[in-house]
């Protein structure tokens, strides 16, 4: 299965990265091998290459001290980013309400969502020797969301660390799932959820106005160091790429770094496989332009744009084959070396942009709700079981 994964902005080796590549790993496996594409089919088991570019991006010489962090904490509570960004997402979940058991609360209202986000607490903070454990108990959990969401025991389940307890044992009861050494994860899984319930009980405490609802005002305080942050290596990311491309003649070094992630893949793949790049974020930016300028030779069964300003940068005429010419009512050319081509954007999501509007030939410009706050939308497709699942239905739906 010659899978090309071109990561977006703001990723970088370190805690959580290896996990996270394992777990699309697992659930690109898992989802859409056997899937035929122009009379081709994904081998199962073939490769799945993620070229990496993080390390030609954006470095911050004095690691973001510019950043208002302790006017924000003082004014929204303690608690670290990332976990502020994810309760954000529970209250907006539960309707404005939270609890000092986030978790469980959330569980009982809606169970494969809470699977979704318990995923997401062992992703971020698991080590490079978890990556594996971490990728299984996340695609188990949400397995287990799938085939029941609403789990008997869950009514007599009070608190988050009762609720992780029971998923440790669901998962090692049901016959259907294959996940080993899960105990780690969920050790380290309580720890964050401890975190998480502190922050709880902050926002209840102290980040609510005088009618008891969290003020926007303070939610943008709770969250705006992972929103700046993020904001801060997009652009970053962006002007490094536009500024060091080259050209085909002379690639720059993320050019070559992901062309050679694709020529990789080509090479190991078996005979008369199909070629799918999915490019999410900048990297679904990057994709289209080396397709379009660098390697129109390439044929490409399925180019997959995720999350991505592909459009937005073809509206600002910054590709390389960009046509300044092409203007309303006429739309730009799709590279022809793209045979098919599904964009899935979140409206949530301020770095996801529709993209049939603008170009000629887009197979499916599909919207999907990641049920996430704004800050954790972009990142939160691939650790979604039924994003995979429903990526799967659109390329059978192909022609």
């Amino acid at each position: 299965m010659p899978i090309v994964f071109v990561h977006g902005v703001n990723t970088r080796k370190g805690q959580g990265y290896e996990a996270e590549i394992a777990a699309t790993n697992a659930f690109l496996s898992k989802h859409l091998q056997g899937a035929s594409i122009n009379g081709k089919q994904l081998a199962k088991g073939g490769p799945i290459e993620f070229p990496y570019w993080g390390n030609l991006a954006t470095e911050f010489a004095w690691n973001m001290a510019s950043l208002p962090d302790e006017e924000m904490q003082a004014l929204g509570g303690a608690g670290e980013p990332a976990l502020r960004a994810i309760l954000a997402g529970i209250k907006d979940a539960l309707a404005g309400s939270v609890t000092d058991e986030p978790l469980v609360a959330l569980a009982k209202h809606d169970f494969p969502v809470a699977m979704e986000i318990i995923g997401t607490l062992a992703l971020e903070q698991a080590s490079a020797d978890q990556a594996t454990e971490t990728a299984e108990f996340v695609v188990a959990i949400q397995t287990l969301a799938e085939k029941d969401p609403n789990p008997r025991w869950l009514a007599n389940t009070t608190t988050d660390g009762q609720l992780l307890g029971n998923l440790n044992l669901a998962v090692a009861q049901d016959n259907d799932i294959q996940a080993q050494g899960i105990g780690d994860v969920i050790n380290a899984v309580k720890t964050a959820a401890a975190k998480l319930k502190e922050a709880a009980g902050n926002m209840i405490g102290s980040a609510v106005d005088g009618a008891g609802d969290f003020a926007s005002t303070k939610l943008l305080g709770w969250t705006r160091p992972s929103l700046n942050a993020t904001l801060g290596r997009f652009f970053g990311d962006i002007f490094i790429y536009f500024d060091g491309r080259g050209d085909s003649n002379a690639p720059g070094d993320i050019p070559k770094a992901i062309l050679a992630g694709i020529d990789t893949a080509i090479e190991n793949a078996p005979p008369n496989d199909p070629l799918v790049i999915i490019g999410h974020s900048l990297g679904g930016v990057i994709s289209f332009d080396l397709l379009g300028h660098f390697r129109p030779d390439l044929q490409v069964d399925l180019f997959v744009s995720v999350g991505s300003q592909v459009a937005h940068f073809e509206e600002m005429k910054l590709f390389m084959e960009s046509d300044d010419a092409v203007r309303p009512p006429a739309k730009a050319k799709t590279p022809a070396n793209i045979l098919h081509w599904i964009n899935v954007y979140d409206e949530v999501d301020i770095f996801s942009y529709a993209c049939d509007r603008v170009f000629d030939r887009v197979d499916v410009d599909a919207r999907y709700d990641t049920k996430t706050y704004v800050i954790k939308a972009h990142s939160a497709f691939f650790k979604q079981a039924r994003f995979y699942k429903r990526l799967r239905a659109r390329v059978d739906q192909l022609q």
